[in-house]
């Protein structure tokens, strides 16, 4: 019993502390635990960002999925964070109206953080998904898959946002309602206005669906004189990545609708090449095939399959003319092999005496030229002057 004494005093006396010192009761110990929770995600964000990193760099190369995996939990951090500062500051004895104004502020912080987690989930099922399919089709097929989902993922994004902005709207007090009405009214002015956009939307969607290039295809667009790779495909624009001086330029996509577009890579990559020589009237014709076929097989990156073939094609004013009709893999490639095809027919040429004559003209007289030299006159008969 003395002993229990005891202990009721001591209780005693530490509830008489806490209630002395403001700062020791338990709401305020509560508010400082959750704000170092709160802390805690952000730092650890880095840690587990690291880790995920270095776990996707085993193969030595990081995945689109692996990406998105990546980004999700730097917002899910971001989220528990949010989660704890929120509970800290529940804790505070605050006004009313003020405790108002911040549930408002955490409302609005946490339906964008969700609206993010869940633009990166989508993103992560649909690349799962993507994958799955694109092991189920032809190799040259892939990257049409790719911009199926890349345009797939686009939409249901904006779908998400909209139902994100919709629901801070109604914690704002709007009429959501009647909101949707009132923009139902006004659709036509907004179409009106902007009709272009609109445009585009539909262009974007025409672009996926009639196949006419795919992200990575490499394409001409001939009405603004553009060369390079799709990077992406958007709902308004597609943006492409120029050959000339590498740099990314955005197209509306209703001028690729309406305009003419050449597709090197798609259906068939492989691209069909020639190099046209011309040797001199002396010259063995079966030789120079012989010669020619011969260094199109040492070049790599000319296919066997369609095989390459040689075609005396003309009588020149100075030389035979022949074609070395080949084909490469792909227009990548086809300048380098080129170059080096006629880096070699030039050594074999050399190799084996086969003249490249320079261009000449013959001057013949079909009546005889009378030349006179100190009143003698001399006449040459068909002679070449």
């Amino acid at each position: 019993m003395k002993d229990f004494g005891v202990f009721s005093l001591i209780q005693k006396n530490f509830s008489d502390l806490l209630s002395s010192v403001p700062w020791l009761k338990p709401e305020y110990l509560f508010f400082f635990l959750f704000l170092i929770l709160s802390l805690i995600p952000l730092y650890g964000k880095k840690i587990i960002k690291r880790f995920l990193l270095r776990l996707a760099l085993i193969d030595k190369k990081v995945t689109k999925g692996e990406k998105i995996i990546i980004g999700l939990s730097s917002w899910i951090s971001y989220f528990f964070s949010m989660l704890f500062l929120n509970l800290a500051i529940v804790q505070l004895p605050v006004p009313v109206k003020l405790m108002k104004i911040f549930n408002l502020i955490f409302f609005i912080l946490y339906v964008s953080i969700a609206t993010f987690i869940s633009i990166k989930l989508v993103d992560l099922i649909l690349e799962k998904l993507s994958q799955k399919v694109r092991k189920s089709v032809a190799v040259n097929e892939a990257p049409l898959v790719d911009t199926y989902y890349s345009m797939i993922s686009k939409v249901i994004n904006v779908f998400i946002v909209l139902i994100a902005l919709i629901a801070v709207l109604d914690r704002l007090g709007f009429n959501v309602t009647s909101l949707v009405a009132s923009l139902g009214v006004g659709s036509l002015a907004v179409g009106l206005a902007a009709q272009d956009t609109v445009k585009n939307f539909i262009s974007g969607i025409l672009l996926v669906t009639d196949r006419q290039f795919r992200i990575g295809d490499r394409v001409y667009i001939k009405d603004i004189d553009v060369e390079g790779y799709v990077y992406d495909i958007g709902l308004r624009t597609t943006r492409i990545l120029t050959i000339s001086g590498n740099n990314l330029i955005t197209v509306p996509n209703s001028k690729l609708t309406e305009g003419i577009i050449e597709n090197s890579l798609y259906p068939d990559p492989k691209v069909k090449d020639f190099v046209e020589v011309g040797v001199s009237y002396t010259s063995d014709v079966d030789k120079v095939k012989e010669f020619l076929l011969k260094a199109a097989s040492e070049i790599d990156g000319v296919l066997n399959n369609p095989p390459p073939s040689v075609y005396f094609t003309q009588f020149g004013d100075s030389a035979l003319i022949f074609k070395l009709i080949y084909y490469v893999e792909g227009k990548d490639i086809a300048f380098d092999v080129k170059s080096k095809l006629h880096e070699r027919i030039n050594k074999l040429f050399r190799e084996n005496g086969v003249e490249i004559p320079f261009p000449q003209n013959d001057l013949w007289f079909r009546n005889p030229l009378k030349v006179v030299l100190n009143g003698e006159a001399l006449q040459h008969k068909d002679e070449e002057l």
